[in-house]
């Protein structure tokens, strides 16, 4: 019993010395560390977190950025603090420790948003452009468009006219769709269906450009135009206001020659007596116009516009709270009277660190802007306004003796006089839009997250319509439609991503993704309705008067899963897979759902290259992928009826039904297959970087309306149905060049250079057909097409008779089955088909091959320049505007151009035609090639004041459209125009019936920031 005593006292004695030799060992490895948390400016960052990693000790830091914790030499210390890139730091024999912390702003330069997440540049396997707030924010831009032109290539953006607020064409590597839509898909903040022309752009920290199917798959029906992922600001550091105004003077920089009062009239009585008529003016009437110039009706509607803009916006972060606010207020008078637009918009962007593994974020955007006299709403039956003031007759002054509009005229243009029109026109498009988007993310273990984003989007469009003046009653026109969208997301995604040493890297997302939208639709209108001077809600409506009342609604939902692998192989190889499934409601269930995949493979040489003295970096890269397209009607495949009434023999009238449209319970996707390579490069020492990427996409399936005869259902009242018939095929190269050419402490310059090249064919057609007239129809209530689509040829095509000049006394003209001879000399020459018949056909091509843009930005000590220049090439105008104004068939049948002073006549046989001919000739066809010098600024900025404290004032000047180097005839080859229901605007590009005209501005601003 002694012994068992012994021996246990002997045991506890053992595991007492144990025990205190650990407490001693613990006591002596512990030990206090101090340390101080700053910004990369100096500032103190109170509130950082500083934790022991892999533990749930840690300390925050107070308000001078200080903090103090216990721990053991070989533990490590993360130090984080919302808005900035975190670091981990051992802490070995230190005990005082000084961190800087960098602003996460930096890191967007290191990565890139490829949508439901982020990859780091070097590790991208798709063809992905990616544009900082850096690259324009030095340009008084007031449209995202604008930021995004030149500066991507494969992006193609044209201004479609300059009046503010007007629309702004998109395109990412050509044109895929007939029918569809081609505008491609924006995404901001991850909520898709965004409207780039309501966003304010000093909102934007960057861009990021999906350009080929394997990085515009995980999009999948949405994807097949290529995406557009916006990511906005979000506050950092210390709190900051900063404050930019600017504004700008605008003029039209060239005018459209025509001819004085005194050369019209000439040319007009020589007109009248050719075809046999008298002359209408008198030789003192001509002196007259000769001692005072007439009217000049282009002048009279043009003006000098003068527009403001003022952003505010205040960021920073308070604790685990980070904020970003904003506010902008543009107001832009248009260049031509009675045209303007006006935005109000405003941001909130909240972020809070709730818990370490737990982030959410609430993004609030609220806009109203009003559209004046928008040229869309304004009936261009006969052309727009811009084509009527051109053609109007400059012997005509704007009032009479009475002081009254002189409506009318019975020479030139037959339209009613375009300045009453505009200053008695009242148009207002009133748009409000209200987007908010909830984001949350939780790391529920260190390798998986879980994201929730949470999306709606609420926009209403009232458009209020007064206009003097539609067709021949000149009564006054009145209509109103409101047009709401509402539409919401939910996207949930998983992610987890493991490294296994140094040579494996895994990436998994999955999403599971559901939307819908809605649209309602009312509205009325009337003729002869009165506002009396008492504002468009006071109207009266006159006895007698025609009116109608119109309803719409239709809803469309998706929904989606997607699965994204990514695999980085010892940081050489990177592999990127992915599925996504989507079902979309405007197709019929069995065409419901659809697959689309893809596939990426990237492999870094920088191996190889370690050593060489040209060359710092080298990748290659290949992709193959397939997207889809659902861009139609809601009820596009279902048959619709319509409804009307009608009175037999003089009886009451009774209401009945109709087909509307034939239904196709088989029509499904317009899907395009994109096959990518590519190369990126690096050289002298990181200062330079080249892109080059080669792809071939073709969109099959494509959605064509084809004829059904009568019989089934034809007579009915439709005589089409959508069927997938069709194929487009876009072939093209895209180069991104970058260098840094001056990179010293004083002085800094670097430069971009984009250039697109892209051949579009179309490849099949429906029925086996090899040509499909067009909609557009030239002014002049002919009828006659200026557009068609043709097999093997580009999207496009105009539509016209070749022009071979002017028949001669001496020619032998072919006669008509009549006998009698097709024209007399002095009259317009064609091309003729076998039966001496004018032979119509393809003259020109609206569709661009080639883009570049060259952007600079400079700066030498206080001063900072950017000068940004851009080239588009390879195209046509069809120029019907100069058609107008040399006599063309229609309402605009005198001559105003100043060649036909040059005219045919039996003692001078030119190839100026002498009497009325056509619009649609090759005549008429111009090369639209031109460069632009876009932007050049020039800023100052006020530094080291000392009374200013922390404050910074920039002051610059600029213009933009300084100068324009071109052989086309109009205003601008870049501005087109179409009338509503001319179907899609990519099969009708380059045509020009009056667009506004593209202005030179000159800007002066400050920025101020404290």
């Amino acid at each position: 019993m002694k012994n068992s005593f012994f021996k246990y006292s002997k045991k506890c004695l053992l595991l007492g010395i144990f025990l205190s030799l650990m407490g001693f060992y613990q006591g002596a490895a512990q030990k206090t560390v101090t340390g101080t948390v700053s910004d990369e400016t100096g500032v103190p960052i109170p509130g950082a977190n500083v934790i022991i990693k892999g533990t749930t000790k840690g300390a925050v830091t107070d308000f001078d950025g200080n903090f103090s914790i216990t721990a053991l030499a070989e533990e490590v210390l993360v130090i984080s603090y919302i808005g900035h890139v975190s670091k981990t730091i051992a802490i070995g024999s230190q005990t005082s420790i000084s961190v800087t912390l960098q602003s996460d702003v930096q890191q967007l330069d290191d990565v890139v948003v490829i949508g439901y997440g982020t990859v780091k540049k070097s590790d991208v396997t798709g063809s992905v452009s990616r544009i900082d707030s850096k690259s324009f924010e030095d340009q008084p831009v007031t449209r995202v468009e604008e930021a995004l032109q030149g500066r991507a290539a494969g992006v193609t953006v044209a201004k479609a006219n300059g009046q503010p607020g007007g629309a702004i064409k998109v395109r990412i590597r050509g044109v895929n769709s007939i029918t569809g839509n081609n505008q491609p898909l924006v995404v901001v903040d991850g909520v898709l269906g965004g409207d780039l022309s309501t966003i304010n752009p000093d909102d934007i920290a960057a861009m990021d450009i999906l350009k080929d199917a394997s990085a515009t798959a995980i999009y999948g029906v949405r994807g097949s135009n290529g995406v557009i992922i916006i990511t906005t600001k979000k506050g950092s550091g210390k709190g900051k206001i900063n404050v930019n105004y600017f504004t700008s003077f605008s003029s039209s920089p060239n005018s459209v020659p025509r001819l004085g009062a005194e050369d019209f009239a000439i040319i007009e009585n020589l007109r009248r007596t050719n075809s046999g008529g008298a002359a209408i003016y008198t030789e003192s009437q001509i002196a007259a116009f000769a001692a005072n110039g007439g009217t000049d009706y282009e002048q009279e509607i043009l003006r000098t516009g003068i527009s403001k803009n003022l952003a505010i916006s205040a960021n920073g972060s308070e604790g685990n709270i980070r904020y970003y606010f904003s506010g902008n207020y543009r107001d832009e008078e248009g260049i031509v009277i009675n045209t303007g637009y006006n935005q109000l918009s405003i941001r909130s962007n909240v972020e809070a660190q709730v818990k370490d593994n737990f982030k959410i974020g609430l993004n609030v955007y609220g806009s109203r802007s009003e559209n004046k006299n928008n040229t869309d709403r304004f009936g261009n039956g006969q052309g727009s306004f811009i084509y009527k003031a051109l053609t109007w007759d400059p012997t005509t002054p704007v009032y009479n003796a009475a002081g009254e509009y002189n409506i009318r005229s019975s020479v030139a243009s037959l339209n009613d006089n375009p300045v009453r029109s505009l200053n008695e026109t009242r148009i207002r498009d009133n748009e409000e839009r209200l987007n908010a988007t909830i984001n949350t993310t939780y790391n529920i273990t260190d390798n998986f997250t879980y994201s929730l984003i949470l999306g709606t989007q609420i926009s209403s469009l009232n458009v209020e319509r007064y206009a003097v003046e539609i067709g021949d009653d000149q009564l006054p026109h009145t209509s109103f439609n409101n047009n709401k969208n509402t539409s919401y997301q939910m996207s949930n995604i998983f992610t987890w991503q493991k490294e296994f040493g140094d040579i494996h890297d895994i990436k998994l997302t999955g999403v599971q993704e559901y939307s819908n939208s809605k649209f309602q639709g009312n509205g009325w209108n009337a003729n002869d309705l009165s506002l009396q001077g008492r504002g468009f809600y006071f109207a009266e409506l006159a006895p007698n008067s025609g009116q109608t009342v119109n309803n719409e609604f239709n809803e469309r939902e998706l929904s989606s899963f997607m699965l994204r692998a990514e695999y980085i192989l010892d940081n050489n190889l990177f592999l990127t897979a992915t599925g996504r499934y989507d079902a979309s409601s405007v197709f019929r269930e069995k065409e419901r759902w659809g697959f689309f995949p893809s596939v990426a493979l990237a492999y870094s040489l920088n191996d190889l290259i370690e050593n060489s003295n040209s060359l710092s970096s080298l990748k290659l890269r290949a992709g193959w992928g397939q997207v889809g397209n659902q861009n139609i009607g809601p009820y596009s495949s279902f048959t619709t009826l319509g409804f009307n009434s009608y009175a037999a023999n003089g009886t009451a009238a009774t209401t009945g039904t109709f087909i509307n449209s034939i239904g196709n319970p088989f029509a499904t996707w317009e899907t395009t297959s994109q096959l990518n390579v590519g190369i990126d490069l690096g050289f002298a020492n990181g200062k330079g970087n080249i892109s080059i990427d080669g792809y071939k996409k073709v969109t099959e399936d494509l959605l064509l309306n084809a004829t059904i005869p009568d019989y089934d259902g034809g007579e009915l009242g439709a005589n089409t149905i959508l069927k997938n018939v069709g194929e487009v095929e876009n072939k093209g190269i895209d180069l991104t060049v970058g260098y840094d050419f001056i990179t010293t402490e004083n002085t800094n310059w670097s430069s971009n250079f984009s250039l697109s090249y892209v051949e579009n064919k179309v490849t099949q057609l429906n029925d086996g057909l090899t040509t499909i007239i067009g909609q557009f129809q030239a002014p002049g209530g002919q009828g006659n097409i200026l557009n068609f689509i043709e097999i093997n040829q580009p999207l496009g095509q105009f539509n016209g008779a070749t022009f071979l000049g002017t028949w001669k006394s001496t020619d032998d003209i072919p006669l008509n089955s009549e006998g009698i001879p097709i024209a007399k000399p002095g009259e317009a020459k064609y091309v003729l088909d076998e039966n001496n018949e004018v032979k119509f056909g393809a003259i020109g091509n609206g569709t661009p091959k080639l883009t570049w843009g060259f952007n600079n930005t400079i700066s030498i000590k206080n001063w900072d320049f950017n000068i940004f220049l851009q080239g588009v090439h390879g195209f046509d105008i069809y120029n019907i505007q100069q058609a107008a104004i040399t006599g063309g068939a229609g309402d605009s049948r005198s001559f105003l151009s100043p060649d036909q002073v040059n005219q045919w006549t039996p003692t001078n046989e030119t190839d100026i035609p002498a009497f009325a001919h056509l619009y649609e000739s090759s005549r008429y066809v111009e090369k639209g090639d031109f460069i632009r010098l876009s932007n050049l600024t020039i800023g100052y900025t006020l530094k080291d004041i000392k009374t200013l404290n922390d404050v910074s004032i920039k002051l610059y000047a600029g213009g933009q459209n300084l100068f324009l180097i071109t052989d086309y005839s109009g205003y601008d080859p870049e501005s087109s125009s179409r009338r509503s229901a001319e179907g899609n605007e990519d099969v009708a590009p380059g045509i020009n019936v009056g667009a506004y005209p593209n202005p030179r501005t000159y800007t002066l601003g400050a920025k101020i920031r404290f």
